[in-house]
């Protein structure tokens, strides 16, 4: 085919999707189409549209700040979406505490750093705009009344990787808000500034096409409200903040690696903005990876919790699979960990730790917290305890001969203070974070035998924070077609964009700091369109 040819098509493709019409194709089995605009009736109208209401808020936020009139839409009842149920952390390299208290880092180790903690996944492109702009978003929040402080805890993940540094990089925000704390405070605090800056704020209002103008632009959004379809006009751009897909089944298995077994708690992670966005021909990043952290879970139980570090990693406890042997460093991050569930046996054609079995002893059980149980507290029926290891595995079905083994050699090491096979506890995030430093009576913080009768055991899955793949977007969080080319009208921020963060989870906040620096940089953007 000739290069004039390849044009051609090309060219065809394109006003194809932007011709006059109604519908241009939705994404086969959602029923999710764009709409032109042709004599659309509109029923609000501001010169910024944001989709949701967690880190999107910002773009909502920074615009009105900048003299323009913002309208957000939530399709849930309430706001915050997945960020009003985190940690409510940020990470931001050389951030302002940093450097108030004389922790070094540079603009060169930062962007060293995640080129290799995003694993491929991410572009120079992204990853500078994200090292040159965190810092100035977080102090924007600060001048906003939304402060923040270092945090000891969920740094670098990676801190031996080029450009890792031990501490330093992850904040927590400041809370104002009586009584709220973490991801609560900061959704809440952010709904606070909107909201002082006339920002208007609709719930239970779900986004559901985008409508463009006879070039191709986006200038609004077909949204729901009690069952009625409303349209919603964008004079200066729409900012898709909609979340993930981990609770859209078929996009799950359409394009993850492996199963999600227990999502996020937000139901709304759809991928509503994802299809939408893919409706008018917008490209995509990061599809196959989510955000991912071990959770316990057990019928009885009911629901998925947080499996992580701060309890697995303390001395006296092991993670193993069915045939009872261990497959990842216990104290390390949640998303690493979680990623190492998904070793698949071509013999059996499953998943061989999935699910896998936290073990406890009792000297782990009187001193610290276990699936949230305090230190110490009565133990409730769905936690199996037997007084041998072999009746652990008994009673889980687990190897006995190989969990015996893998005990009684992970014992003799744990004495020592070494780990062999995973080298738990030799990483400075494993210490800070999954170690517990007080202890004098180990030779590392993270290590000790599991060897104090009786012995606690919970099953652990894999389970999502969410997904991390949507709409690829350039510096300013403009959304890309297929082409590369910017769709113009359209940004997106957060987990609905192909994030910054690629393949990887760099930090403790990875996740809220993209989608806040992005949605600042998507208004700055808008702000400055004539």
């Amino acid at each position: 085919m000739s290069q004039k040819s390849q044009l051609s098509r090309r060219d065809f493709l394109r006003n194809a999707a932007v011709a006059g019409g109604a519908a241009a194709t939705g994404f086969a089995g959602f029923g999710v189409q764009s709409v032109q605009a042709q004599d659309v009736e509109w029923t609000y109208e501001a010169d910024v549209v944001v989709l949701g209401s967690g880190t999107g808020q910002l773009a909502a936020i920074r615009a009105a700040e900048l003299g323009l009139s913002a309208i957000l839409l939530e399709k849930a009842q309430f706001g915050g979406g997945t960020t009003g149920i985190s940690g409510g952390g940020i990470w931001v390299p050389n951030n302002y505490r940093m450097q108030e208290v004389g922790i070094p880092d540079s603009r060169e180790n930062a962007i060293e750093y995640l080129k290799h903690a995003t694993f491929g996944q991410s572009s120079d492109l992204l990853i500078e705009t994200y090292v040159d702009n965190a810092n100035v978003m977080a102090e924007y929040l600060r001048s906003i009344g939304i402060d923040w402080t270092l945090t000891p805890a969920f740094n670098d993940y990676y801190p031996e990787f080029p450009g890792g540094i031990p501490e330093g990089r992850a904040l927590m925000p400041i809370s104002t808000i009586e009584g709220a704390t973490n991801g609560g405070a900061l959704a809440r605090m952010l709904t606070q500034a909107g909201e002082e800056r006339g920002v208007e704020y609709h719930y239970s209002t779900a986004g559901k096409r985008l409508i463009q103008d006879e070039s191709g632009k986006v200038i609004g959004v077909v949204a729901e409200a009690d069952g009625q379809e409303i349209n919603v006009h964008a004079l200066k751009g729409v900012v898709i903040a909609t979340g993930g897909f981990d609770h859209n089944a078929e996009m799950v298995a359409a394009f993850l690696r492996g199963p999600v077994y227990y999502p996020s708690a937000v139901a709304t992670n759809t991928g509503d903005g994802q299809i939408m966005a893919m409706a008018i021909g917008a490209n995509l990043r990061n599809m196959n990876e989510i955000f991912g952290w071990p959770v316990y879970y057990t019928e009885e139980l009911g629901y998925g919790s947080p499996a992580l570090t701060l309890e697995l990693g303390k001395p006296g406890t092991i993670v193993v699979n069915r045939f009872g042997k261990r497959f990842f460093d216990e104290a390390s991050a949640y998303d690493p960990a979680a990623r190492t569930f998904y070793d698949y046996d071509n013999g059996t054609h499953e998943y061989e730790n999935i699910p896998a079995y936290a073990i406890f002893d009792s000297s782990h059980r009187s001193r610290y917290s276990m699936a949230g149980i305090p230190a110490g507290a009565e133990v409730p029926e769905w936690v199996v305890t037997a007084d041998t290891i072999e009746g652990i595995a008994e009673a889980l079905g687990i190897d006995a001969a190989g969990l015996t083994a893998t005990v009684e050699s992970f014992n003799e090491n744990a004495a020592q203070g070494v780990d062999p096979e995973f080298k738990r506890g030799v990483s400075a995030f494993d210490q800070l974070t999954g170690g517990d430093r007080t202890r004098t009576d180990v030779a590392n913080p993270c290590l000790a035998p599991v060897a104090e009768a009786p012995f606690y055991a919970i099953p652990v899955w894999p389970g999502a924070l969410g997904t991390c793949g949507g709409i690829q977007i350039n510096e300013h969080g403009q959304a890309l077609n297929v082409w590369g080319e910017t769709i113009p009208g359209l940004y997106a921020a957060g987990n609905a964009s192909g994030s910054v963060m690629g393949a990887g989870y760099p930090g403790g906040g990875s996740t809220i700091g993209a989608g806040l620096t992005f949605s600042f940089l998507a208004a700055n953007h808008m702000a400055e369109q004539a």
